[in-house]
């Protein structure tokens, strides 16, 4: 909500009515012995009903005055309207609380009671609730006291005095959030710098805190490892500062600028390491953490990484680890058991942890004390977030994302939530100098294309569709003899058509507004279903291929990750919301979904046996969903949680070579004797998370990427008081 709103009297009162008692506040609604939390904009579209109960308040001046004019669309009204009926227990179709007046507006159709002016020091004593709180015996006790690192005799104070200084921290930086009145407005200064333009690709820049040096990864031209280089950002000769030993990665600067850190795979083992930037000795500092994910961080005062962790079967999570000795210290927090929680970022003073939650394509990005405790949401994008890092200043962070289409930069500011375009794209993995005003970039210059093979025909792979774009999500229908995918080759991300008996491709979408995933045939061939993403919440659309018309399936209160068809009839889909991810089942368009299972990351249909498995985000298997069952074992064991198919009562999935890491391996793994055969086998970078088979098991098609000359660039910015 904009401070103009929160700084309003009315936020320091409390109001009474449909017999609950609303403390603006603290955000919460109480009654019937329970508390219910809203979101901000919730609650400021509450305060604009209430103003005048039973008068039709225009939805145009609803986004204007609550998101003031920033909302896009207004279908963050109608979710936020949404939210306010399930908290007050309302039924749209016959309203008791809001009614909608259609092509117009909302009404409050109850009485309001305002009670007296609540000062705010009394809510600073209301705990601050979780975006996502832990159960009861796992919800988040702060146990390192203000120093990040401390000595192990000051871990052993009372847990009760650290969790009221992490509240008061929590309450702290809500304040900020919601008092913060100015901020300083990010111009662009000139035309992009490129600092690389090798062959091959240059990834994860890492600018020296004063932004006069860049260290980065490259192939090395010899051995093809990847290796880390460090050069400035003027004209000059590339430094390797390490080694050189086995593969090295995500690079990571001390603050002062003089050491950095970076991970090593050599074989089995996975090292963090840290070495002098001008090159020098090297120090093994710490083993890498079980199922090391997406990077690291170094802490400001130079004690800790900050890492993700995979524990399988298990969700990826937050994890400090001491410089110095390498064990994992105290570090509790609010972490969602059916979400991954990956590359931490330290802010400028320590204090906090900005990370992603979420895997791609669906991620938002979130803050938790660097003491633990409690966790905020920054984001409500539901989109692919790649790399980020926070401004010098510690007002908000620079972000790379695609939920407008194109991979682009963006800054959301910590003070309102407010996320502005920065006019920066393609663009990912932006890094910003620490005490300076630049940021460095991926510029990515890759292409990925089709291609499709035999099985039993010696698995000759051949390209499927020909063009200069790139295409992705490619689904193979069921005679194997047309495939629907994603691709740019039109000039934008579009769901597209491949008929190789008419020779024919063509698009099934032209919506430049929107975003598509997953894919899906209907089993007699004739319609497919894909997701659809539109601002901040997906749908579930229906495609008649032979007139290609388009129907929404879903209905308006679900948030659609993925979807396809139920045997028979009806449709399957992953929902996530506050309660997590469900598989939801549809018994017609817009029909009233029903609850199958809880924590639910995919969900396939054998269409020969008519048997619906699914996998969980925690990776701890494959199972198949037993109507007279509230909980069925795990069948198959897989790997890779999401990319797996079953076909004629077999499990199909790709795997990496133990004895060939350059290896990658198609398995098939009989569901009936657990008997297991390799059926394919390449060396090509293919993406192993996007591939479909035929009904009958015979063809397969997957994306393959074929260049990647990513670059790095640089741009200078100024900032001014807005």
């Amino acid at each position: 909500m904009r401070p103009e709103v929160l700084a309003d009297t009315s936020l320091r009162r409390v109001l009474r009515l449909a017999g609950r008692r609303v403390d603006v506040g603290a955000l919460r609604v109480h009654g019937d012995g329970d508390a219910q939390r809203l979101t901000p904009k919730a609650i400021g579209v509450l305060l604009e009903l209430a103003r005048e109960p039973g008068v039709t308040c225009i939805r145009d001046e609803l986004l204007q005055k609550v998101w003031a004019g920033r909302a896009g669309d207004g279908d963050v009204l109608t979710q936020a309207v949404k939210e306010l009926r399930r908290v007050f227990g309302d039924d749209p179709s016959s309203p008791h609380f809001i009614e909608t007046v259609p092509r117009l507006g909302y009404r409050l159709l109850v009485p309001v009671e305002w009670e007296n002016l609540r000062s705010f020091s009394a809510a600073e004593n209301d705990p601050v609730e979780s975006v996502n709180p832990a159960p009861a015996a796992a919800v988040a006790t702060p146990i390192a006291p203000p120093s990040l690192v401390p000595p192990l005799r000051r871990w052993r104070r009372s847990a009760v005095a650290v969790g009221v200084i992490a509240i008061a921290a929590l309450l702290a930086v809500v304040m900020y959030r919601q008092l913060a009145r100015e901020r300083d407005e990010i111009v662009i200064v000139g035309a992009p710098q490129m600092l690389t333009a090798d062959p091959g690709a240059e990834s994860t820049p890492r600018l020296s805190p004063d932004g006069s040096r860049l260290a980065y990864v490259a192939a090395d031209a010899d051995s093809g490892r990847q290796r880390l280089l460090v050069r400035g950002v003027n004209a000059s000769a590339t430094l390797q500062p390490s080694a050189g030993v086995g593969d090295e990665s995500w690079p990571v600067w001390s603050a002062d600028g003089a050491q950095l850190a970076f991970v090593r795979q050599q074989a089995s083992r996975c090292e963090l390491v840290t070495v002098d930037a001008l090159g020098g000795a090297e120090r093994v500092r710490a083993a890498c953490p079980r199922g090391l994910f997406e990077g690291f961080d170094w802490s400001p005062d130079g004690r800790a990484f900050a890492v993700a962790r995979f524990d399988g079967p298990a969700t990826a999570r937050l994890a400090l680890v001491a410089v110095e000795g390498g064990e994992v210290l105290p570090f509790d927090y609010a972490h969602d058991p059916a979400e991954h929680d990956l590359a931490p970022h330290f802010s400028p003073d320590g204090n906090w942890i900005a990370f992603r939650r979420g895997l791609s394509p669906y991620c938002d990005l979130y803050l938790v004390s660097a003491r633990g405790g409690e966790v905020l949401r920054l984001t409500r994008l539901t989109a692919l977030i790649r790399g980020f890092d926070w401004l010098p200043d510690g007002s908000g962070l620079v972000f790379a994302s695609n939920h407008e289409g194109i991979e682009a930069l963006y800054r959301v500011d910590l003070d309102d939530g407010r996320i502005s375009p920065l006019g920066v794209s393609p663009a990912q993995m932006p890094d910003v100098a620490a005490r300076g005003d630049a940021f460095a970039y991926e510029v990515p210059r890759t292409r990925s294309i089709m291609q499709g093979l035999v099985l039993d025909d010696a698995a000759t792979v051949s390209e499927l569709a020909p063009s200069t774009g790139s295409d992705s999500y490619a689904a193979l229908s069921p005679d194997g003899s047309r495939v629907v995918f994603v691709s740019d080759r039109g000039g934008s991300l579009q769901l597209w058509l491949h008929d190789a008996t008419n020779r024919q491709t063509y698009a099934l979408t032209h919506d430049d507004g929107a975003r598509f995933f997953y894919p899906q045939w209907r089993a007699d061939g004739r319609r497919i279903l894909v997701t659809r993403r539109r601002a901040t919440r997906g749908e579930l659309v229906e495609i008649d291929l032979d007139s290609q018309l388009q129907q929404v399936v879903s209905d308006e209160s679900v948030d659609v990750r993925f979807g396809a068809y139920a045997p028979g009839q009806g449709y399957l889909l992953i929902h996530r919301d506050s309660r997590g991810s469900r598989l939801l089942e549809l018994a017609g368009p817009r029909a009233p979904p029903r609850t199958l299972r809880e924590r639910v990351a995919a969900v396939e249909v054998d269409a020969a046996s008519g048997h619906i498995y699914y996998s969980r985000a925690d990776g701890s298997g494959v199972r198949e969903l037993r109507a007279d069952a509230a909980e069925e074992r795990v069948i198959a064991a897989v790997g890779n949680r999401f990319a797996w198919h079953v076909r004629d009562g077999a499990l199909w999935y790709f795997d990496a070579d133990d004895a060939d890491p350059e290896q990658v391996l198609l398995r098939r793994r009989d569901l009936a004797d657990a008997r297991e055969e390799v059926r394919w086998r390449t060396r090509d970078a293919i993406d192993h998370r996007s591939f479909d088979l035929s009904a009958d098991a015979r063809r397969v098609v997957l994306i393959r990427n074929t260049r990647n000359d990513t670059d790095i660039g640089l741009l200078r910015f100024l900032r001014s008081r807005r």
